[in-house]
Protein backbone atom coordinates (compact mmCIF):
# COMPACT_ATOMS: atom_id res chain seq x y z
CA UNK A 1 0.00 0.00 0.00
CA UNK A 2 1.10 3.60 -1.01
CA UNK A 3 1.89 6.06 1.63
CA UNK A 4 0.28 9.24 1.45
CA UNK A 5 1.05 12.80 2.84
CA UNK A 6 -1.54 13.83 5.35
CA UNK A 7 -3.05 16.63 4.99
CA UNK A 8 -1.31 20.17 5.78
CA UNK A 9 -1.70 21.85 8.84
CA UNK A 10 -1.74 25.19 9.18
CA UNK A 11 -2.24 28.11 11.64
CA UNK A 12 -2.75 31.47 10.77
CA UNK A 13 -1.53 34.41 12.54
CA UNK A 14 -2.75 38.12 12.03
CA UNK A 15 0.17 40.66 12.40
CA UNK A 16 -1.03 44.23 11.79
CA UNK A 17 1.94 46.38 10.15
CA UNK A 18 1.45 50.09 8.68
CA UNK A 19 -0.47 49.85 5.58
CA UNK A 20 -3.21 46.89 6.80
CA UNK A 21 -2.91 43.63 8.20
CA UNK A 22 -1.06 40.32 7.07
CA UNK A 23 -1.93 36.68 8.00
CA UNK A 24 1.30 35.08 8.76
CA UNK A 25 0.96 30.83 7.77
CA UNK A 26 2.63 28.79 10.44
CA UNK A 27 3.03 25.46 8.98
CA UNK A 28 3.07 22.05 10.86
CA UNK A 29 6.62 19.91 10.89
CA UNK A 30 5.45 17.53 9.00
CA UNK A 31 3.66 20.43 6.53
CA UNK A 32 6.73 22.95 6.32
CA UNK A 33 9.32 20.20 5.35
CA UNK A 34 6.72 18.83 2.29
CA UNK A 35 6.99 22.12 1.35
CA UNK A 36 10.69 22.74 1.33
CA UNK A 37 11.25 19.48 -0.35
CA UNK A 38 9.22 20.25 -2.98
CA UNK A 39 10.41 23.72 -3.57
CA UNK A 40 13.83 22.80 -2.68
CA UNK A 41 13.77 20.23 -6.16
CA UNK A 42 12.93 23.05 -7.66
CA UNK A 43 15.11 26.17 -6.86
CA UNK A 44 17.94 25.19 -9.21
CA UNK A 45 16.30 26.04 -12.16
CA UNK A 46 13.84 28.52 -10.62
CA UNK A 47 17.36 30.12 -9.92
CA UNK A 48 18.38 29.35 -13.72
CA UNK A 49 15.44 31.89 -14.79
CA UNK A 50 15.95 35.08 -12.64
CA UNK A 51 18.00 38.01 -13.88
CA UNK A 52 20.23 39.98 -12.15
CA UNK A 53 17.91 42.91 -11.52
CA UNK A 54 16.09 40.51 -8.94
CA UNK A 55 18.12 41.10 -5.81
CA UNK A 56 15.75 39.32 -2.72
CA UNK A 57 15.60 36.20 -1.70
CA UNK A 58 17.74 34.81 -4.19
CA UNK A 59 18.61 31.01 -2.95
CA UNK A 60 21.90 30.06 -1.47
CA UNK A 61 21.71 26.47 -0.79
CA UNK A 62 18.81 23.80 -0.69
CA UNK A 63 18.73 19.81 -0.25
CA UNK A 64 16.28 17.39 -0.06
CA UNK A 65 16.99 14.90 2.92
CA UNK A 66 16.84 16.25 5.36
CA UNK A 67 14.95 19.25 3.32
CA UNK A 68 16.35 22.64 3.95
CA UNK A 69 16.07 25.89 1.89
CA UNK A 70 18.44 28.64 2.92
CA UNK A 71 18.37 32.17 0.78
CA UNK A 72 21.12 34.85 0.78
CA UNK A 73 21.04 36.77 3.72
CA UNK A 74 18.87 39.85 3.74
CA UNK A 75 21.24 42.08 5.07
CA UNK A 76 23.44 41.79 2.33
CA UNK A 77 21.30 41.52 -0.28
CA UNK A 78 20.20 45.35 1.08
CA UNK A 79 23.23 46.54 0.87
CA UNK A 80 23.68 45.16 -3.01
CA UNK A 81 20.22 46.78 -3.63
CA UNK A 82 20.61 50.13 -2.17
CA UNK A 83 24.72 50.05 -4.51
CA UNK A 84 22.38 49.60 -7.41
CA UNK A 85 19.61 51.74 -6.64
CA UNK A 86 22.00 54.77 -6.62
CA UNK A 87 24.31 54.01 -9.82
CA UNK A 88 20.77 53.57 -11.41
CA UNK A 89 19.49 57.06 -10.03
CA UNK A 90 22.72 58.53 -10.84
CA UNK A 91 22.23 57.69 -14.58
CA UNK A 92 18.37 58.01 -14.99
CA UNK A 93 16.38 60.94 -15.83
CA UNK A 94 13.42 59.74 -13.89
CA UNK A 95 12.77 56.77 -12.04
CA UNK A 96 9.49 55.33 -11.13
CA UNK A 97 8.36 53.28 -7.77
CA UNK A 98 6.00 50.59 -7.98
CA UNK A 99 4.49 47.75 -5.36
CA UNK A 100 2.66 44.78 -6.04
CA UNK A 101 -0.91 44.69 -4.57
CA UNK A 102 -1.57 42.08 -1.88
CA UNK A 103 1.43 39.95 -3.70
CA UNK A 104 1.65 36.83 -1.71
CA UNK A 105 -2.35 36.20 -1.21
CA UNK A 106 -2.94 36.99 -5.07
CA UNK A 107 -0.36 34.26 -6.56
CA UNK A 108 -2.79 31.50 -6.96
CA UNK A 109 -1.56 27.47 -7.14
CA UNK A 110 -2.90 27.89 -10.95
CA UNK A 111 -0.47 30.89 -11.24
CA UNK A 112 2.40 28.49 -9.73
CA UNK A 113 1.36 25.99 -11.43
CA UNK A 114 1.71 27.36 -15.22
CA UNK A 115 4.79 29.36 -14.12
CA UNK A 116 7.13 26.63 -13.48
CA UNK A 117 5.50 24.51 -16.48
CA UNK A 118 6.22 27.39 -18.64
CA UNK A 119 9.77 27.67 -17.53
CA UNK A 120 9.93 23.02 -17.95
CA UNK A 121 10.17 22.68 -14.17
CA UNK A 122 8.93 19.26 -13.62
CA UNK A 123 7.93 20.14 -10.26
CA UNK A 124 4.78 22.11 -11.30
CA UNK A 125 2.12 19.87 -11.00
CA UNK A 126 3.00 18.32 -7.30
CA UNK A 127 3.49 21.87 -6.03
CA UNK A 128 0.13 23.04 -7.43
CA UNK A 129 -1.74 20.54 -5.85
CA UNK A 130 0.27 21.02 -2.49
CA UNK A 131 -0.97 24.93 -2.51
CA UNK A 132 -4.04 23.48 -3.64
CA UNK A 133 -4.37 21.58 -0.16
CA UNK A 134 -2.76 24.89 1.96
CA UNK A 135 -5.80 26.74 0.55
CA UNK A 136 -8.25 24.26 1.70
CA UNK A 137 -6.65 24.63 5.08
CA UNK A 138 -7.41 28.25 4.84
CA UNK A 139 -4.28 29.89 3.07
CA UNK A 140 -5.35 32.99 0.58
CA UNK A 141 -2.41 32.31 -2.02
CA UNK A 142 1.09 31.65 -1.35
CA UNK A 143 1.67 31.19 2.55
CA UNK A 144 3.30 33.98 4.17
CA UNK A 145 6.01 33.12 5.99
CA UNK A 146 8.03 30.10 4.93
CA UNK A 147 10.83 31.06 2.47
CA UNK A 148 9.52 28.29 0.26
CA UNK A 149 7.19 30.76 -0.77
CA UNK A 150 9.49 33.71 -1.66
CA UNK A 151 11.19 31.62 -3.79
CA UNK A 152 8.03 30.68 -5.83
CA UNK A 153 7.22 34.57 -5.53
CA UNK A 154 10.32 34.95 -7.56
CA UNK A 155 9.08 32.27 -10.09
CA UNK A 156 6.06 33.83 -10.81
CA UNK A 157 7.80 37.01 -11.40
CA UNK A 158 10.21 36.73 -13.48
CA UNK A 159 7.40 36.39 -16.15
CA UNK A 160 7.41 40.04 -15.17
CA UNK A 161 10.74 40.92 -14.74
CA UNK A 162 11.76 39.29 -18.55
CA UNK A 163 8.74 41.58 -19.93
CA UNK A 164 10.51 44.74 -18.64
CA UNK A 165 13.92 43.64 -19.98
CA UNK A 166 11.92 42.81 -23.85
CA UNK A 167 10.95 46.47 -23.37
CA UNK A 168 14.28 47.99 -22.69
CA UNK A 169 13.34 49.07 -19.36
CA UNK A 170 16.40 48.75 -16.50
CA UNK A 171 14.67 48.09 -13.17
CA UNK A 172 15.16 46.66 -9.74
CA UNK A 173 13.38 44.35 -8.41
CA UNK A 174 13.10 43.62 -4.20
CA UNK A 175 10.32 40.73 -3.61
CA UNK A 176 7.25 42.64 -4.95
CA UNK A 177 8.97 46.27 -4.95
CA UNK A 178 10.14 47.60 -8.36
CA UNK A 179 12.36 50.15 -9.30
CA UNK A 180 12.21 51.44 -13.18
CA UNK A 181 14.30 53.64 -14.86
CA UNK A 182 13.17 54.83 -18.10
CA UNK A 183 12.76 58.31 -20.03
CA UNK A 184 9.02 57.81 -20.22
CA UNK A 185 7.88 56.23 -16.73
CA UNK A 186 4.40 56.33 -17.48
CA UNK A 187 4.98 54.05 -20.47
CA UNK A 188 6.94 51.98 -18.49
CA UNK A 189 4.37 51.41 -15.89
CA UNK A 190 2.06 51.08 -18.33
CA UNK A 191 4.36 47.97 -19.49
CA UNK A 192 4.55 46.50 -16.23
CA UNK A 193 0.92 46.99 -15.38
CA UNK A 194 0.17 44.69 -18.63
CA UNK A 195 2.69 42.27 -17.21
CA UNK A 196 0.99 41.94 -13.50
CA UNK A 197 -2.21 41.37 -15.39
CA UNK A 198 -0.74 38.57 -17.39
CA UNK A 199 0.52 36.46 -14.12
CA UNK A 200 -3.12 37.88 -12.23
CA UNK A 201 -1.30 40.54 -10.08
CA UNK A 202 -2.23 44.35 -9.92
CA UNK A 203 0.16 47.45 -9.25
CA UNK A 204 -0.75 48.89 -5.84
CA UNK A 205 -1.33 52.28 -7.93
CA UNK A 206 -1.34 54.22 -3.83
CA UNK A 207 2.42 53.16 -3.28
CA UNK A 208 3.28 53.88 -6.66
CA UNK A 209 5.56 56.93 -7.24
CA UNK A 210 8.36 58.98 -9.92
CA UNK A 211 10.96 60.75 -8.83
CA UNK A 212 12.49 63.20 -11.66
CA UNK A 213 15.69 64.31 -11.84
CA UNK A 214 19.09 62.64 -12.17
CA UNK A 215 20.52 62.06 -8.94
CA UNK A 216 17.81 62.77 -6.60
CA UNK A 217 17.52 59.39 -4.93
CA UNK A 218 19.67 59.53 -2.03
CA UNK A 219 22.35 56.52 -1.30
CA UNK A 220 20.49 56.02 1.36
CA UNK A 221 17.02 55.27 -0.39
CA UNK A 222 16.06 51.78 -0.22
CA UNK A 223 12.55 49.72 -0.99
CA UNK A 224 11.68 48.75 2.27
CA UNK A 225 11.78 44.88 2.79
CA UNK A 226 8.85 42.65 2.56
CA UNK A 227 7.44 39.58 1.50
Amino acid sequence: MVATASAPRVRLVRLRRAGGERRLAILDPATRDRYVRLVAASADAVEAGLCDAVVANRVRSWRLEPPELRLRPWRVERRVFAARLSALAASSDAIAFADVRRCYPSISAATVGEALRRDGIGAADGLERFLCELQDAGVTGLPVGPEPSAVLANAVLARVDRALSEAGIQHLRWVDDLVLAAKDPGSALGVLRDALANVGLRLNERKTHVVVGRGQIGARTVVSPSR
